[in-house]
This record gives structure tokens, C-alpha cells and sequence, in this order.
């Protein structure tokens, strides 16, 4: 169970990077839509014979877009479903996000699976709480399992 000066903490830093562009990100930038498949950059680098070192490529994963670009992610909460949960990498999806840092990096914000080519809100149930979550944890509520649902997008 966390403790409530840890969620002040980490609610003053999320406010504190949300309200300032030069640490949150680029100032006006606008949410797009990139599709693609996150998959770890070591791969990616591997097929250009640059090898990572092991410390950083557990830790850097990257959209390897339809476009043929790839966008390395920012590691916070809009892209963690990807660090904790192997089963949403290397398929597709679309991530909608902003490029910070001069465009080198994929801050994500939002996160939609394609299965069977319908595009899904992809996320985590907990049935006895009945609680939608964004990452693969234990239940905030009861502590229970959760499990990923993808549910196709109404138009």
C-alpha cells in the first residue's frame, strides 16, 4: 500500500512537470497519432550492428513506426503498460503522444491496439472492483489480479 506523503510526492512532480514546458515537454506541441509497434531498441540497433548495453536495453523501448521512423518512448506512466507487460509489444498499435526534446522522443498519452484490424481500447480489468487501469499491477482496490481486455473502439 503506498503511503500518502509518496502520492503528495508524486502528485506535486506530475503537476509540477505538467505546468512547465521547459521540464514536461515542448511548449504547444500537439498530440498525433503514430502507429507501429513498440518493441525493444536494442533490436532496432542490433540490425544496424550497435550493440546496447544490457543496463539500457531493458529500459529502452521504442515505437518502430509504419512510417519507417522510430521513436524512442519516454519511460513514464503513458508508456509503462510497454515495461511491465511484454504482451503489448511487437504488435500493432497506435499510440497517441507528442515528439519533446526536439523531436527525438515519443511522449506518450494515450495507447489503442489494432486486433483483427479493428483499432481497440486496450487496458487492464479488474472484475471484482469493476476499476479500468492504464498497467499490468495488482488491483489499487482489493490487491487481486487484473487482466488485459481490448475492447473495439465505437464510431
Amino acid at each position: 500500500m503506498r503511503k500518502p506523503y509518496a502520492q503528495r510526492l508524486g502528485l506535486c512532480v506530475a503537476l509540477l512537470l505538467g505546468l512547465s514546458p521547459s521540464l514536461g515537454g515542448a511548449a504547444g506541441a500537439k498530440n498525433e497519432h503514430f502507429k507501429g509497434k513498440v518493441v525493444h531498441l536494442a533490436t532496432l540497433l542490433d540490425k544496424a550492428g550497435i550493440k546496447l548495453d544490457a543496463d539500457a536495453a531493458a529500459v529502452s523501448l521504442a515505437l518502430a513506426g509504419e512510417d519507417g521512423k522510430v521513436y524512442p518512448l519516454v519511460k513514464d506512466a503513458g508508456s509503462r503498460m510497454f515495461y511491465l507487460d511484454k504482451s503489448v509489444r511487437n504488435r500493432p498499435m497506435r499510440l497517441t503522444g507528442r515528439l519533446v526534446a526536439d523531436g527525438k522522443f515519443l511522449q506518450v498519452v494515450n495507447v489503442h491496439s489494432y486486433k483483427n484490424g479493428q483499432l481497440c481500447d486496450i487496458y487492464y480489468w479488474c472484475d471484482i472492483c469493476a476499476i479500468r487501469s492504464s498497467e499490468l499491477n495488482n488491483c489499487d482496490c482489493c490487491g487481486g489480479p487484473v487482466e488485459l481486455r481490448e475492447d473495439p473502439v465505437k464510431k
